[in-house]
């Protein structure tokens, strides 16, 4: 190997050792390996929703209709949660029984515990005026029932997707009666194919597992809202 002189430093072994130089070719490779990495973790992002289904009709009576209720009973979505692993932003799937995908540029649109939430009321309104008992849902955080009728706490054990394979959704939930503290409880595991490549496909499957466990949550909340309510004892 050729020894090199260089003005501030010297050659040992043949290396050169001058100290303006070694700083240029640091701050060389610095900036092009910024470069580089900012390139890398460029692409668009998309962003997704769970879909609630459908639209739900107004239950507001017009003015002057003396049929109407004065109120209507409350449901509300208080509580639900989610894996950590899926509590983020980013989709996670899976590839493998132990390995995990966390993709950068497919999001979701709002926290899976809101999206959740959310197709859930949406639907138990919808099943109550199909049942022919409308009724006020929300979903926590919103407050706008003060004293309801019902409350509906959901543990999602399990949110998972596997490409080209399943969507998953392991869910145990309950719901309670407040006028007199009856408790129903359920567990649902739902199991939808994905039938298409990329994640519209996922999120679809996954709306569509939701829906069965949303179906098996409306029907016991019609069930408890039709069962009469026993009459306190008397005091006496």
């Amino acid at each position: 190997m050729k020894r090199v002189g260089h003005e501030s430093g010297g050659v040992v072994g043949g290396w050169i050792t001058g100290t303006r130089t070694a700083l240029r070719a640091v701050a060389t490779a610095c900036v092009t390996a910024t470069m580089v990495a900012c390139a890398g973790s460029g692409g668009r992002e998309t962003f997704f929703s769970l879909n609630d289904g459908g639209v739900v009709q107004s239950t507001t009576a017009a003015s002057g209709d003396a049929t109407a209720a004065p109120s209507l009973p409350g449901i509300v979505v208080s509580a639900i949660t989610v894996p950590e692993l899926v509590d983020r932003p980013q989709i996670v799937t899976r590839d493998s029984a132990n390995r995990v995908v966390v993709s950068e540029q497919n999001l979701w649109a709002e926290p899976v515990r809101s999206a959740i939430g959310r197709t859930l009321a949406t639907r138990l309104a919808r099943a109550m005026a199909e049942a022919g008992r409308p009724a006020q849902v929300a979903a926590y955080p919103q407050s706008s029932i003060a004293s309801p009728y019902l409350r509906v706490t959901i543990d999602v054990v399990r949110f998972d997707a596997v490409p080209d394979g399943e969507a998953v959704i392991d869910a145990l939930w309950s719901i309670r009666r407040t006028a007199d503290g009856v408790v129903r409880t359920g567990h649902t595991v739902a199991s939808v194919p994905i039938g298409g490549v990329g994640y519209d496909a996922i999120v679809h499957s996954w709306n569509d597992a939701l829906r069965i466990v949303d179906r098996d949550i409306a029907a016991v909340v019609v069930q408890v809202t039709n069962e009469p309510v026993p009459a306190k004892p008397s005091s006496r």
